[in-house]
């Protein structure tokens, strides 16, 4: 479209100066000038906002840093630096186990011995209870004998000698004592085995940390994708701090297309319209694509929490807002690279006719992609 206008502003000055003989003036050659500016800037201008490019396309993708969860020498790799691995299924490396199997041992067996005790305790309460039982019935039969012989003795006078009477009341008091004794005991069983039970239940907490620990020696592959920056070898100590990573895990799951534009430009640009993508790894190609979001964030505003207080000459912004895309074709975006960079460019709603100049520069990129290195 710029060429057209250009090719009918060139006839325009040709028809005017050499075919009308009209004499170049100051004043007219001026108007010819600004007339010339005013029809390239207008076009250049609409055609930014209703379809604006960018060159600073790059794929993206998450990464994992392999932090191990335990401490211990490295005893065997498995996996292959830039190897593709399934998620849960390929085995990256394994730590020497012996020390959180022994751990997971010991705390078993005390398990296994608190787990009796807690039985051993059910079997002296079940004793416990009959022993209620018993001293109860002893204590009612006492009472029932002493309550017989002092009715006897309340109607027959000197039918019951006061020895025996006595001696029936000291029953009584036995019997009371015994039953006493017999809750008590209960009692003390009853809360042993809620100790025994309570103790239990922590060693079964140990148990499943030890066992979280020890499964932790065998690290998979976090997700489908695969390891790199892997110099980790056999001996290497695993640490459990997040600034001893063992290499760097790139999930290939989902593909992050972004390019950076100037926030001006992205006044027109809505989620859904569409885009077209070139990328230096695949030249001569123009996949159609379309905007995810536009990323209303940037780091250049985000202020840290410190105890100084913010530099003035020090808040600044370059202007400019990440926008993500999504690719129709699904299969050529899990095959990108990370870091692979492109140039895209967004068709608005507004200005269609100006989509053709983006369209023209896109597929010219696309094809320079053989010949230039940058």
């Amino acid at each position: 479209m710029i060429a057209v206008v250009t090719i009918v502003y060139i006839s325009l000055a040709i028809l005017i100066y050499k075919i009308l003989k009209i004499k170049p003036t100051p004043k007219n050659v001026a108007a010819m000038v600004v007339l010339g500016v005013f029809l390239i800037g207008s076009i250049v201008i609409n055609w930014k906002f209703s379809a604006p490019t960018s060159n600073q396309l790059v794929v993206s993708r998450y990464t994992v840093q392999l932090v191990p969860q335990v401490r211990g020498p490295i005893t065997k790799i498995h996996a292959e630096p830039n190897v593709p691995l399934k998620k849960g299924e390929n085995l990256l490396l394994e730590i020497q186990p012996d020390i959180y199997q022994n751990t997971y041992d010991q705390i078993s067996e005390s398990l296994a011995a608190a787990n009796k005790n807690v039985e051993q305790l059910n079997a002296a309460i079940e004793a416990a209870r009959a022993g209620v039982a018993r001293a109860v019935a002893a204590q009612q039969a006492a009472k029932t004998e002493l309550t017989i012989s002092e009715k006897s003795e309340s109607r027959l006078p000197g039918s019951v000698s006061k020895l025996q009477l006595q001696q029936l009341r000291q029953q009584l008091n036995a019997a009371d004592a015994s039953v006493d004794q017999s809750n008590a005991t209960l009692l003390q069983s009853q809360l042993g085995k809620q100790a025994a039970e309570s103790t239990a239940r922590s060693l079964e907490a140990q148990m499943a940390n030890a066992k979280f620990n020890l499964d932790q020696c065998r690290v998979y592959a976090p997700s489908d994708g695969f390891v790199t920056n892997w110099m980790v070898r056999e001996g290497t100590m695993a640490v459990p701090m997040p600034f001893s990573q063992l290499g760097t895990f790139v999930d290939t799951t989902q593909v992050l297309l972004v390019a950076s534009f100037p926030q001006n430009l992205l006044s027109n640009v809505q989620p859904g319209d569409e885009a077209e993508l070139t990328f230096k790894s695949r030249p001569g190609e123009v996949f159609s694509g379309a905007v995810e979001n536009i990323i209303q964030a940037t780091g250049e505003g985000q202020f840290a929490v410190t105890g100084s207080l913010p530099s003035a000459a020090s808040v600044k912004s370059n202007g400019v807002f990440a926008v993500k895309f999504v690719m129709d074709d699904a299969e050529v975006a899990e095959l990108l690279a990370i870091g692979t960079s492109g140039n895209v460019v967004i068709y608005t709603d507004r200005g269609k006719a100006f989509h053709v100049i983006s369209k023209v520069v896109i597929r010219m990129n696309a094809w320079l992609y053989y010949l230039l290195p940058f």
